[in-house]
């Protein structure tokens, strides 16, 4: 059980530490995230991913389409998923302190690591239940720039990065609940590079927060 505080309202309110250090520096998380692709890295306490997860339980989630693309780009998946956040949800809390955690990290940098500025402006709450096929190996859009970071709440499953849509040269990104899966996306230090990646083996309900940069088309 959370120990979040309640407010004279009676709305709950975030653990006062949400996040926990890595063991990494940015440089060398950058750094493995070039290398990689994709690392896994500490990120929710355990106060604060309960107190999250008490609002995912009751969040009004809907079916996303099983079948994206077609022919050769064909995606087969199996999840719910949320993205009506109202403005006091706790989601919104995490997407705010994240922001300023990358902020913080990023300001020292001589070089900036990113096309633009990192600014988290997409936020998608998924669950994936067990036995489903959860997502079949796939590049993520190219309206997606610079660093997508899934936060697992809950459950267990196989994520990894591959060579291509048929999973070749497969690399699993051992992670627990409470760490965030990071991956990079175009306009990661210079490259337009897009890492096929999956999502199998879901034996325990899975709950996922991702933040991701949408590129707003002008």
């Amino acid at each position: 059980m959370s120990e979040a505080a309640v407010t004279g309202d009676g709305h709950a309110c975030p653990p006062a530490v949400r996040f926990v250090e890595p063991k990494l520096n940015v440089v060398e998380m950058l750094d493995r995230i070039e290398r990689e692709d994709a690392i896994a890295v500490p990120a929710l306490t355990p106060d604060y991913r309960a107190w999250l997860l008490e609002e995912a339980y009751g969040a009004p989630f809907r079916e996303a389409r099983g079948v994206v693309g077609r022919g050769e780009r064909l995606v087969r998946q199996r999840m719910e998923v949320h993205d009506g956040f109202g403005p006091e949800s706790r989601f919104r809390d995490l997407t705010r302190q994240y922001q300023a955690v990358w902020d913080a990290r990023l300001a020292p940098l001589s070089d900036y690591p990113f096309e633009s500025r990192l600014v988290f402006n997409d936020m998608m709450l998924q669950v994936y239940q067990p036995g489903e096929t959860g997502i079949t190996p796939h590049m993520d859009r190219t309206a997606y720039r610079n660093l997508i970071c899934l936060f697992v709440l809950e459950g267990r499953g196989r994520f990894g990065v591959c060579e291509d849509r048929s999973g070749r040269g497969a690399r699993i990104i051992a992670h627990e609940p409470g760490d965030v899966v990071l991956t990079r996306a175009p306009g990661f230090r210079g490259s337009d590079h897009r890492p096929f990646h999956f999502l199998d083996r879901i034996t325990k309900r899975r709950y996922v927060f991702g933040l991701r940069q949408e590129q707003v088309q002008r």
